[in-house]
């Protein structure tokens, strides 16, 4: 659209001048509203904008590394999680999903680490109907493998993440001492275990 100059007093306005400026201001109508209404009347234009529910806007937020997604398949549901990683390692399986999860009883999600002792040299992604047993600290060591519960999954399919938001991290820590049988000056007379913490 071509610039309107201004119109000197006493001047003619042209039907050229005229078109060109209601073609302006054809282009400045309102004609719909993204996420409202708005109505024309005698009064002028009303645009009512709908403020979101707490449900629709927690819909619209970020979704959280390793939150849960079922599918319902012909044999249970297909479970696919939301990209994170633990230690900087992503799941092996983290683009793939669980299939087939059966629905005969709640199913829980784990992250399965396995170790050098060290550091996490490799995780997966499994389902369980039962909630593992905690893994055991091990001497002058961290255990190998160990669990991470991060979320589950009810018999209607329904799934939930119950870990913090954001990708995990995992920690050796000290866990307990146990004293030698026998005392031998200038040595350390105990056993130092270790194990796994996350957050």
């Amino acid at each position: 659209m071509p610039l309107i100059s201004k119109v000197s007093k006493g001047q003619t306005i042209t039907a050229e001048k005229m078109n060109t400026i209601i073609d302006a201001l054809n282009e400045l109508r309102v004609t719909s509203v993204v996420g409202g209404q708005f109505s024309r009347g005698l009064g002028g234009t009303t645009i009512t904008v709908t403020a979101p529910t707490r449900k629709q806007a927690s819909v619209q937020a970020t979704v959280c590394p390793f939150t849960p997604t079922a599918t319902a398949v012909s044999s249970g549901y297909d479970v696919t999680f939301q990209v994170g990683t633990i230690n900087g390692v992503l799941p092996s399986n983290i683009f793939g999903k669980l299939s087939n999860v059966s629905t005969s009883s709640n199913k829980y999600f784990y992250i399965k680490c396995t170790t050098d002792g060290k550091v996490i040299t490799e995780a997966v992604i499994e389902s369980d109907a039962t909630l593992r047993t905690p893994v055991q600290p091990t001497a002058d060591t961290a255990p190998e493998e160990f669990n991470i519960v991060i979320g589950y999954m009810t018999t209607a399919g329904l799934t939930e993440r119950i870990i913090a938001c954001g990708n995990l991290s995992a920690k050796i820590a000290p866990s307990i001492q146990e004293d030698s049988e026998t005392y031998v000056a200038g040595q350390r007379n105990y056993t130092q275990y270790y194990n796994w913490i996350y957050f």
